[in-house]
């Protein structure tokens, strides 16, 4: 059996035991729970050291970039509570 099967999708053990720094570049969205890689790891420079090249190969080979916006947000949950009514409660009177 192949090491892939007993380990679940996201899952990285570079960055659970052996560098645990990389998991500052991890977005997670403050609503969901969906987590992604920061889009900062994607800009030039980036992979100047050695240490930045493992930590952006083990990112993007587990996970997919997950732009969050300045709440913390993922871009379905931003889409998904700017399309609902800011006080609905206040609407109704119940506020």
């Amino acid at each position: 059996m192949s090491h892939s099967k007993h380990t679940k999708r996201g899952y990285s053990i570079y960055i659970e035991k052996w560098d645990r720094s990389a998991k500052k570049f991890i977005n997670t969205c403050a609503i969901c729970g969906h987590k992604g890689y920061s889009p900062a790891i994607e800009q030039e420079g980036f992979c100047d050291t050695a240490g930045n090249r493992v930590i952006f190969k083990e990112l993007t080979k587990t996970l997919r970039v997950l732009r969050l916006d300045e709440l913390g947000r993922c871009e379905d949950c931003a889409e998904v509570q700017d399309r609902l009514p800011a006080n609905r409660n206040f609407d109704k009177g119940l506020g």
